[in-house]
């Protein structure tokens, strides 16, 4: 029954050939009336889309956990590189102060706070980007080494971890070149505090995190 199955499966793509991808536009979930969707309902997105990657998580943590000699480290490279870094639409850009220093200094800035990159249109801003850096707050490597450090642990301690942990930040260029001067793959939970880098909290992660505090 089931080769039957997959052979209508392989059958039926035949038929219809290669679905073409959109791979920078939002899904529609984000969206209101052709408009982004509020804050409110985009953190119910990402809410949720941090739930189904924990599901993940869980799953492949008890792959590995009980397969490790099947596998070996290409399997921790996989979850960090391919799993955690390239899950969909989970990420919220944050801001650094010294970050809101600098694009603050252009006439016509306007709030970039949760928007990707693509997002933002207005050429002055793009160009000050070359200013800063586009980070991960808690390494990827974090994540990934999970796997290795600790038993299998639940999809509820998962979906904490990326609510608490997992975010993406604007920095500084000179603010980057100090994290990497000792911190560029292993950063403790204070080291942007040890090194004067204040982010800026933003109401939308608050309706992400209430629920875990």
């Amino acid at each position: 029954m089931s080769i039957k199955i997959a052979q209508k499966v392989r059958l039926l793509w035949d038929e219809k050939g290669t679905k073409q991808l959109k791979m920078s536009k939002r899904p529609p979930s984000d969206f209101e009336n052709g408009e982004l969707a509020s804050a409110e309902t985009l953190a119910a997105n990402i809410r949720q889309r941090m739930k189904h990657l924990a599901q993940v998580l869980e799953l492949l943590h008890k792959i590995y956990y009980e397969n490790t000699d099947l596998y070996g480290d290409k399997f921790l490279a996989f979850v960090g590189n391919e799993v955690v870094r390239e899950w969909p639409w989970k990420d919220f850009p944050f801001l650094s102060k010294n970050a809101l220093n600098i694009l603050e200094e252009i006439e016509s800035y306007s709030d970039i706070s949760g928007k990707m990159p693509f997002e933002v249109k207005d050429k002055s801003i793009k160009d000050a980007f070359k200013k800063l850096r586009y980070e991960h707050w808690t390494p990827i490597s974090f994540f990934r080494d999970i796997f290795h450090s600790h038993p299998p642990i639940s999809e509820e301690v998962y979906y904490f971890l990326l609510i608490k942990y997992y975010r993406i930040v604007w920095i500084a260029r000179e603010e980057d070149d100090a994290l990497n001067i000792k911190h560029r793959s292993w950063r403790p939970e204070s080291t942007y505090s040890d090194l004067g880098i204040e982010i800026i909290e933003h109401e939308m992660w608050g309706h992400l995190d209430k629920e875990n505090t």
